[in-house]
């Protein structure tokens, strides 16, 4: 019976640690915290994770930091854009005139969809421009006029920001 004293011991002892009967056991469970992440750990800010696409649900990126190739493009279609993207300039006469107007025009195909002006010359500082804007879909249009006369020349310039717009 002595050798088989230890032999008894070792299997109660297995029994105990795999099954976790003890009240030390229990105690000890109990007292560690639970791992924060694990109640969470499929969602991010209360949206839920998944293995395989699917709307309104996260994905996870492959080792190369990257979304797998079977995840690209395969949502809606964004909406058509602006290319080809241009600047038209117009100047006018430099002289004395106290109005002056300039129109930039698009070129065929683009539309407008931004403009300026700049006015420059010896009496550019007393320019003061009143009007800047779209004349037209393939237009930009702007006035100046002196506001105080000096009769020393000026130029006024006008820009088009053309574009073909989908």
């Amino acid at each position: 019976m002595r050798g088989r004293l230890p032999l008894f011991l070792s299997i109660v002892a297995l029994v105990v640690a795999v099954t976790g009967f003890t009240g030390l056991g229990e105690a000890a469970r109990d007292a560690l915290p639970r791992a924060s992440f694990a109640n969470n750990a499929h969602r991010v800010d209360g949206i839920h994770a998944s293995r395989r696409p699917r709307a309104g649900y996260l994905f996870p990126l492959g080792r190369n930091r990257k979304f797998p190739a079977s995840v690209i493009g395969t949502g809606p279609a964004g909406p058509p854009g602006v290319s080809a993207l241009e600047i038209v300039t117009l100047a006018s006469a430099s002289d004395t005139s106290n109005t002056k107007s300039a129109t930039a025009n698009c070129p065929a195909g683009k539309r407008v969809i931004a403009g300026g002006a700049r006015a420059t010359g010896t009496a550019s500082t007393e320019v003061s421009l009143t009007e800047s804007y779209p004349s037209s879909a393939t237009q930009w249009t702007v006035l100046a006029r002196e506001v105080n006369v000096v009769g020393t020349t000026w130029m006024l310039t006008t820009y088009a920001v053309c574009a073909i717009v989908r």
